[in-house]
């Protein structure tokens, strides 16, 4: 079986929002409020505040991968932020997974990015072990955030 990792488009709005509601939906999370035209706005308008990467299995998009740049200061150097890495349960356990963070190391990589991060649902093992394999370490950090309503109020003051 093989799987063609591609650059999306703008063509591909509608799948990948639709990938990441339910990558939510399976983590127990509300559906996100990413829509299609979110996607095709950020993602393919004047200034791309990411990019994905889409792989298919016979012509038929199976997953994705959406990632952003980044650039930590423990490294001295740029990398990429993974935001979402999802494949469709029928396609799981067949190397696509691994066939499309092969391509975002080497997205990464072309970039003249030195590393990539990103976070995980600490209840989900079957992620957890698929990145152990992959070579992936733990890092002991707690991801934070400042939600709409707190996000708001810090930045009204003076």
């Amino acid at each position: 079986m093989a799987v063609h990792v591609r650059e999306a488009m703008p063509a591909d709005a509608d799948t990948i929002a639709a990938f990441a509601q339910s990558l939510s939906r399976e983590e127990g999370y509300p559906a996100p409020a990413l829509q299609a035209q979110h996607v095709r706005k950020e993602g393919f308008g004047a200034s791309p505040r990411f990019q994905a990467l889409i792989a298919e299995r016979h012509g038929q998009p199976v997953g994705y991968a959406l990632l952003y740049p980044a650039y930590a200061t423990d490294h001295a150097a740029r990398g990429f932020y993974l935001q979402d890495l999802y494949v469709v349960p029928e396609a799981r356990r067949c190397g696509i997974g691994r066939t499309l963070m092969a391509a975002v190391a080497r997205a990464c990589m072309a970039d003249g990015g030195r590393y990539v991060f990103w976070n995980a649902r600490p209840k989900n093992r079957a992620a957890l072990a698929f990145y152990r394999a992959l070579g992936a370490r733990k890092e002991p950090t707690v991801t934070l955030s400042l939600q709409p309503d707190a996000l708001r109020r810090l930045a009204g003051e003076t």
